[in-house]
């Protein structure tokens, strides 16, 4: 059984794919954040296969979070988002395929009964399938002719039919997530988090330190990079060694398997992210004074920390404000050293934000249980399953495993 929470747009040719007899839940047109939120709720406390949304139907910001929410709440529900008029560059497309979920696009322009199309290929399993079909094949449509491509997750299907319109198949591993990225088993690129404060002196570095350190202990190869030029790396390494103004003219150093990269390392990027670490870390500091702060758009995760304190409180709104025309969807603001009472009034005067409240953690290279709770909140949409062994594997170990029982029973019979 199937859920539908669609646009009026796109309600018809969704309907016409999947036929009214395998939807067990079904809201149609443009809802209010609040509405959208409620549904998606209701949904989750439900079991179907598939769950059938489009971008139209609510607004950005909170069509991502209810996504992210039920991707947590519903781990392995296959999601098929419809994106109307969108190139498969759009962020958001790019946001949606990182949660695992299929996204169909069609090129702005594009008649939107594709949709229908594009469905079946993806829902083969539909009741109506093989009529329509058939019908299809009548009409001389090769669905089969497909060219498979690579981009990025996504595997990108093209047919004749199809003229101008763009079908993404999202084939992402299901949650929940555990320890490693997997896409069929094989290993995604370097997931990059952002750290980035709303202000100067707000704790950035202590929290990139908090987050390497938790991901090391999972078992993850991190880097972090020193994305500001507060020199704090060169005193962390003085510490670390134990000897007062240590100096060491390499550009990086390790502490319990985590490398740091200096500011000034000349590795940029492109070079940290073709090292292959799970993740990287960026310790970006104030937006306003950081040469970084641009990378903190392009990052995977993308954290921003702020006071809780009242009277500090308006810069983490300026700073909201001042990028308001931006996709902020993705965005997890962290507020340290704050009461559960304050926590509350941040997240109402930051509607449609993700807000989190960290706990007070001084030394960031000791574990702390409450700390990696409130991580794992956070970390949890870009955390994976580590990749299991394959089958040939087994077979090899088990294989070899025999071959030496075999000649241990051979020579003991010879010395019998």
């Amino acid at each position: 059984m199937n859920a539908v929470i669609v646009s009026n747009r796109a309600a018809e040719h969704v309907l016409k794919a999947i036929g009214h007899s395998d939807i067990s839940y079904e809201k149609t047109g443009k809802f209010e954040g609040s509405e959208f939120l409620e549904y998606i709720q209701a949904v989750s406390r439900i079991h179907i296969q598939t769950l059938i949304t489009d971008l139209d139907c609510t607004d950005m910001l909170i069509f991502m979070q209810g996504i992210r929410q039920y991707r947590m709440l519903r781990s392995s529900t296959r999601i098929i988002v419809i994106a109307l008029d969108r190139h498969e560059e759009d962020g958001m497309v790019h946001q949606l395929a990182e949660l695992g979920v299929q996204v169909i696009t069609t090129s702005p322009g594009t008649k939107a009964e594709t949709i229908t199309h594009a469905l079946l290929k993806l829902m083969p399993e539909s009741a109506k399938s093989a009529n329509i079909a058939a019908d299809m094949e009548a009409e001389g449509i090769q669905m089969d002719r497909i060219k498979d491509q690579i981009y990025r997750f996504t595997s990108k299907l093209h047919s004749t039919y199809l003229e101008g319109a763009d079908v993404l198949d999202m084939e992402l591993p299901d949650l929940p997530f555990q320890e490693r990225v997997v896409v069929q088993e094989r290993i995604v690129g370097t997931i990059t988090v952002a750290v980035m404060g709303v202000e100067s002196k707000i704790g950035s570095t202590h929290l990139s330190i908090l987050i390497a350190n938790y991901l090391n202990r999972k078992g993850y190869s991190v880097a972090l990079l020193e994305a500001n030029g507060s020199q704090d790396f060169a005193y962390i390494e003085s510490a670390y060694e134990g000897i007062r103004d240590y100096t060491n003219s390499t550009s990086q150093f390790s502490i319990n398997g985590v490398m740091y990269y200096k500011h000034n390392s000349k590795a940029d990027m492109s070079s940290l992210l073709a090292m292959g670490y799970d993740y990287l870390i960026l310790d970006i500091g104030s937006h306003e004074e950081s040469d970084w702060s641009q990378e903190f758009f392009r990052a995977n995760a993308q954290i921003l920390l702020g006071a809780g304190s009242e009277w500090r409180q308006p810069k983490i709104k300026q700073f909201r404000k001042m990028y308001s025309k931006m996709d902020q969807s993705n965005w997890y603001y962290c507020i340290p050293f704050v009461d559960p009472i304050s926590i509350t009034d941040i997240r109402k005067e930051l509607p449609g934000n993700q807000v989190f409240r960290l706990p007070p953690h001084p030394d960031p290279y000791k574990a702390s249980s409450e700390t990696d709770a409130a991580l794992t909140k956070i970390l949890k949409p870009y955390l994976g399953v580590r990749k299991k062994a394959s089958t040939k594997v087994w077979f090899y170990s088990i294989l070899s495993g025999c071959m030496v029982i075999i000649a241990a029973l051979i020579i003991l019979l010879i010395l019998k």
